[in-house]
């Protein structure tokens, strides 16, 4: 049987002489496109990301590994295009293969890293706050929500979403011996007794991998939107919990985010955020819903991580509403 990592290994290799060969036939057919020679800082992982130029603009070459992550892409780019915060497309080629534009800055230091000492907290907090009330405050009418969510993830409305994987973790914690501790029930009640308030805001485009860069600690720009799908303000917050998590400069985004969008933050909209930041825990250990703590590969897989998830909450947990 094929062991996960191995599974990894040729996927990655796959994405690479499909999306070197891609990318080698556009550069020959456009010249204004060319390969940087230094590829430091590129990585690909789920798809094949080399950097290059257009026109001596620094750019990003991204090969898909499925079609509709290049479509959910192009649409979350083109939403977000008004805000400026989104890179801009230069080329569609079409077959998996697009050109955006490559913010400059590099992801936050990590509290093991050299540099996070230096970060300015609250320039790094306040700049990430007026970006993200850009995106929050992006409007999006419910016919086109309804026709994303009927477009993409196999049509699976927001409640279909939430509720397979609460399922899923309600199951598990019954079922597996190492998720029946005080930290998963509580975590799973914690979310599940949140779920009505996630549910009560308006529906809006976020951006679940919340992928970003910063540069002298203030924000470059959101990159890797193909994961986004309809969601609420207080899922955009859960999705970049570790931000608040490791930086503690909640109070910081809170301030940039009432300043840009109007819309002054509560102590409820933190809980929630910090709810669905929960959630994200139980994607992972449900593999999406899709485990609900049967045996096999992903069984042992999950439990082996089920440590680390632990973890994840208990970090979730120690961020302040007020640092």
């Amino acid at each position: 049987m094929t062991t996960h990592a191995e599974h990894i290994r040729q996927h990655r290799q796959k994405m690479k002489d499909e999306g070197g060969a891609a990318i080698a036939k556009l550069v020959e057919a456009h010249p204004e496109f060319a390969m940087d020679a230094d590829q430091s800082g590129s990585a690909s992982v789920t798809n094949y990301v080399i950097f290059g130029q257009c026109d001596d603009e620094p750019v990003v070459f991204k090969y898909f590994c499925q079609d509709e992550r290049r479509a959910r892409e192009i649409y979350g780019l083109l939403h977000w295009m008004p805000t400026g915060i989104v890179p801009r497309l230069y080329h569609d080629e079409g077959l998996r293969l697009i050109v955006i534009e490559r913010f400059p800055g590099s992801f936050l230091p990590r509290p093991s890293e050299e540099g996070f000492a230096a970060i300015d907290r609250e320039l790094a907090g306040y700049s990430l706050g007026v970006a993200t009330a850009k995106f929050c405050t992006t409007p999006i009418s419910k016919e086109e929500a309804d026709g994303f969510e009927r477009r993409f993830y196999d049509g699976q409305k927001l409640e279909e979403y939430f509720g397979k994987i609460i399922g899923a973790g309600r199951s598990i914690v019954q079922k597996v011996e190492v998720y029946g501790g005080d930290v998963f029930l509580q975590s799973l009640a914690f979310l599940e007794g949140q779920l009505e308030a996630i549910l009560a805001q308006p529906r809006m485009l976020y951006h679940q991998d919340a992928q970003m860069h910063f540069e002298n600690s203030r924000f470059c720009g959101f990159f890797d939107l193909e994961m986004c799908r309809v969601g609420t303000r207080a899922m955009q917050f859960g999705s970049m919990w570790g931000q608040f998590a490791e930086c503690e400069h909640w109070s910081h985004f809170a301030r940039g985010f009432s300043e840009e969008s109007g819309i002054v933050l509560t102590e409820e909209d933190f809980e929630i955020g910090r709810a669905f930041a929960h959630f994200m825990v139980w994607r992972y250990i449900t593999r999406y819903g899709e485990w609900r703590g049967g045996e096999g590969e992903t069984q042992r897989a999950s439990i082996q991580d089920a440590e680390q998830f632990a973890a994840d909450i208990e970090r979730w947990n120690r961020v302040r509403w007020q640092e």
